[in-house]
């Protein structure tokens, strides 16, 4: 029999996939800082103290199109994960979300007779549930960290754990500030996205220079993605520094994604935007059945923060949210609608709970 080289094997594609792994790693070695972790994944992985094999920065691609004209580059980089885990010979791997790379490694792992756990499945309620199927013949447990998938998962003849989500952690460490003065800008996390989204951005800086902005940044991007609001002075450019200045913020304008739950888990009123190229709308329409864009409003079943997608994200739509929110009413109804979604996630620690289940299955 080959030996085991490594205890927990985990792959990620994101910055919060790195993010939600780095925490699991941290409470992985308080258990046993002995285990033996590598990763696909980032620098905050490989600093927590897992052996960062590759950096998910190099094999990251996002949308239909933009994955198509990268198609051999990404099943060359499969075909190295595969190697690195037979390699390796794991005792488990541990995925974190990004499906269209994950899915493959794991139909690998079962072949080869290698226990694979599922962190953040795909969101099959969102589009191609026939992914249902490849999650059932080949992954050995799922971890939720969104509270109505495990309902979902259930009645799709899935058992899924719904571990609370690590949000709420992190969030109850910085604590909640009073006396905001900021509009906050969260113009995503991927080229494309920032791209158009600071484009409309800047206008509204321009159109609002008796305002102080926030522009949140993301430092797995090249700076100069950055470089169009440096010349703004009424502009302070922070990255990866989210909660402590977003406690700064009275508002927020943010693309669609993890960012908007963040936003509303620290009881900031905003308005969701988001806007893809031409093509790749088109064909996410086409897939996606989904009535919401936004996690707070998908996890609420209701319109809690206002949308405005595509055609929609416009200077004139976002300065109209923007009077919107300064009103009292608007303001406090919406921070009621927080204080609750609170309540749905719950207020356990998602890290600790989901490195005990996974350390038990080590032993």
């Amino acid at each position: 029999m080959v030996k085991n080289k490594s205890d927990l094997f985990i792959i990620c594609g994101e910055r919060s996939g790195d993010l939600h792994g780095s925490e699991l790693v941290k409470e992985l070695l308080k258990i046993n800082p002995s285990l033996n972790i590598h990763c696909w994944g980032g620098d905050l992985m490989k600093t927590s103290g897992a052996k960062l094999l590759e950096d998910y920065r190099s094999y990251s691609i996002m949308g239909f199109i933009e994955v198509l004209k990268k198609i051999f580059f990404l099943y060359n980089k499969i075909q190295k994960c595969k190697i690195d885990i037979l390699r390796l010979n794991p005792r488990r791997v541990l995925l974190i979300d990004f499906p269209g790379f994950n899915l493959r490694i794991a139909k690998f792992c079962k072949k080869n007779k290698i226990k694979v756990d599922y962190l953040i499945p795909p969101k099959t309620w969102a589009w191609n549930s026939r992914r249902n199927l490849t999650l059932k013949k080949n992954i050995n447990n799922i971890y939720s960290i969104l509270p109505f998938e495990k309902k979902y998962f259930e009645n799709n003849g899935l058992d899924v754990t719904y571990i609370g989500n690590p949000l709420i952690n992190r969030i109850k460490r910085k604590g909640v500030k009073k006396n905001r003065k900021y509009i906050g800008l969260f113009p995503g996390s991927r080229g494309s996205e920032i791209k158009y989204s600071l484009s409309i951005f800047i206008e509204l800086i321009e159109d609002y220079n008796q305002e102080d902005f926030i522009v949140f940044g993301v430092s797995n991007l090249i700076s100069s993605s950055y470089d169009i609001i440096s010349k703004y002075k009424n502009v302070k450019m922070v990255f990866d520094n989210t909660y402590e200045s977003l406690n700064e913020c009275k508002y927020a304008i943010v693309m669609s994604g993890t960012a908007s739950l963040e936003v509303a888990l620290m009881k900031v009123p905003h308005v969701v935007v988001f806007k893809a190229s031409r093509i790749s709308y088109f064909i996410a329409k086409l897939l996606v059945k989904l009535k919401y864009y936004s996690l707070v409003n998908i996890i609420m079943e209701k319109e809690v923060v206002r949308e405005l997608i595509q055609d929609k994200f416009i200077l004139e739509n976002i300065k109209s949210e923007l009077n919107r929110l300064k009103i009292k009413q608007s303001q406090k109804k919406m921070i009621d609608d927080f204080n609750y979604l609170s309540g749905r996630i719950g207020d356990q620690n998602s890290s600790e709970k989901l490195a005990k289940i996974i350390y038990e299955k080590l032993l």
